[in-house]
């Protein structure tokens, strides 16, 4: 049995993190994405794309600790089911709501509280969703926790993110598990691939590490995708 319904899979920008500025981006309002959903994934199924990345965004769905309300996700979600669009649906990218510390426990509980209720939502009309908890968490880790360049724009905390995102997914994952064992999950990040100008053994060898670090230390990435 395939994964996905296509060998193509699209995808539709949905990062919701602030700027330094204190600006939140929404890249499926500025895309209009919610608005032309239905076309949207016609025009990927005039291309042979029946499958496709998605995005819920936290911010909107749960703007009172707790409190959750899916109207924001309504017509997207509709629009694939309408077209049949298999959609791998992001649960965080980059985006959290403004009165948790992505450093603290309660991220973690609050991101397990948001994940079971996406898990049922979406079960309501998809039996077996297709769910990746957390967007990129190497480069994230090390774009907010070690660059900062990304919200929350911290330094030398990059070993701290990695291992507070695993956290948080690890223990969304199990929860949803106990919703709808049928969900399937996937881990999505940057893959890079790192080749040595010369075939000195110092270079092979700093190529080799270079290489190696996307699936370690945030930090030695350099964001690189």
């Amino acid at each position: 049995m395939r994964a996905f319904q296509s060998f193509f899979l699209g995808g539709f920008e949905c990062s919701t993190h602030r700027l330094r500025n204190g600006k939140r981006l929404d890249l499926v309002r500025a895309t209009k994405h919610d608005e032309f959903a239905v076309k949207d994934f016609r025009l990927l199924q005039r291309h042979g794309i029946y499958s496709a990345r998605e995005g819920l965004r936290w911010y909107l769905i749960e703007t009172q600790p707790y409190r959750f309300n899916f109207s924001s996700a309504r017509a997207i979600l509709d629009a694939a089911c309408e077209t049949e669009t298999q959609v791998i649906w992001d649960l965080w990218h980059y985006g959290w709501p403004d009165d948790i510390d992505i450093f603290s426990p309660q991220f973690i509980s609050r991101f397990v509280a948001f994940s079971c209720a996406a898990a049922e939502h979406l079960t309501e009309k998809i039996e077996a969703p297709l769910i990746c908890p957390i967007n990129e968490i190497s480069f994230f880790s090390w774009a907010g926790g070690d660059a900062g360049i990304f919200n929350p724009f911290a330094q030398g905390r990059g070993n701290k993110m990695k291992r507070q995102l695993v956290r948080a997914s690890i223990e969304s994952i199990r929860a949803m598990r106990q919703l709808n064992p049928r969900i399937r999950f996937f881990h999505i990040d940057p893959m890079i691939n790192v080749i040595a100008r010369d075939l000195t053994p110092e270079s092979v060898a700093a190529s080799n590490d270079y290489h190696r670090s996307q699936f370690s230390h945030a930090g030695k990435c350099r964001g690189v995708k």
